[in-house]
């Protein structure tokens, strides 16, 4: 299901305009909708989601009524005055200040507001991970695929790449980008929200992506037991329906992660009797042997076409027609 930040404005140009931009901004995964009524609205919205609302004072009191987050958005201080105080869910943004002022405003709301998120009647987050133990097998590329799918899917994703390198992913990082390693720093300082995730989010077209650590050693930075926990607290959040994980070679460091995911999708390059396939073996005889004989089931070895999709690997318009992407919705089709 779609997870989004409703926009209720009966000026639909301004509500249009503002969720546009709001569904561009870095710092906010979701994308937001607009209407021009809380009618509109329920009438709509069935197959979405809603995490927050951004109202003006004609469907505010509709809007409250939901238990939602609210931000409304009035250039009058005689009505925001009865409204503040009411409730940790709400608060109020001057409607025709810079477009730049509302978002820091929304994102210092949401990073007060612990109840901003996903309700708790909403099923978990699913883990499905991407690992080979064989260097150069397309693994990056397979854990984009899936994300994409799953994007296309209006599901609410998150990719997170735990490579040494960042491969494919370097076309998308530019001077100012936020990565892996902020987050890890963030959170091994306690100071990891929901806002400041949204800002270590690259985003291409429709997909969400932490990218790479800058550098290899703060794949360190947390140790065994603080990546599991961290794991387990972005999953406990719930803001995500789905999150994949490309494992890099920190799958045989964390056992404990791959344990996590629903499936493991394993890249198969060579035949049979191929060194590669010996290396697939003999990391299925490690779990065994680690008292994780119960990950070997999880792991589907998927053979993909011999095609090269790095070109289309970030535009979903041609990629959906690769004979690649066919395979891979099948194979998520079924899950």
């Amino acid at each position: 299901m779609r997870h989004i930040i409703a926009v209720i404005d009966t000026d639909i140009r301004f509500a249009l305009k503002l969720s546009d931009f709001l569904s561009k901004e870095d710092r906010i995964p979701f994308k937001a909708v607009a209407y021009t009524s809380f009618q509109m609205y329920s009438n709509e919205s069935s197959s979405m989601e809603t995490v927050a609302f951004i109202t003006d004072i004609d469907n505010v009191d509709e809007c409250i009524d939901t238990g939602l987050p609210v931000v409304l958005l009035s250039d009058d201080a005689m009505v925001e005055s009865k409204y503040t105080g009411s409730s940790e869910l709400f608060c109020s943004i001057f409607k025709f200040c810079g477009v730049h002022i509302i978002v820091d405003e929304l994102l210092g709301f949401f990073s007060g507001n612990n109840s901003f998120g996903l309700t708790a009647g909403n099923k978990n987050t699913k883990v499905y991970g991407v690992y080979s133990p064989i260097n150069r097998c397309g693994r990056t590329s397979l854990s984009v695929a899936f994300h994409s799918y799953f994007r296309s899917q209006e599901n609410s994703s998150l990719l997170i790449s735990f490579d040494e390198y960042d491969s494919l992913f370097s076309v998308l990082r530019k001077e100012n980008s936020r990565d892996l390693s902020d987050v890890f720093y963030g959170y091994k300082t306690g100071d990891l929200n929901f806002a400041k995730l949204g800002e270590c989010i690259s985003r291409v077209e429709d997909l969400n992506i932490v990218l790479p650590a800058r550098y290899n050693e703060d794949l360190f930075y947390l140790s065994d037991n603080e990546l599991t926990k961290f794991m387990n607290d972005i999953l406990s959040a719930n803001h995500f329906e789905i999150i994949v994980i490309d494992f890099g070679s920190i799958g045989r460091r964390s056992m404990q992660i791959l344990d996590m995911c629903e499936k493991i999708f394993c890249p198969v390059i060579g035949e049979n009797n191929s060194v590669e396939m010996t290396k697939i073996s003999e990391f299925k005889s490690l779990l065994g042997r680690n008292g994780y004989a119960e990950i070997i089931h999880k792991i589907y070895e998927i053979r993909l076409p011999k095609e090269d999709i790095l070109a289309d690997i970030f535009n979903f318009t041609r990629l959906k027609r690769r004979e690649y992407f066919l395979q891979v919705s099948k194979t998520a089709e079924g899950l």
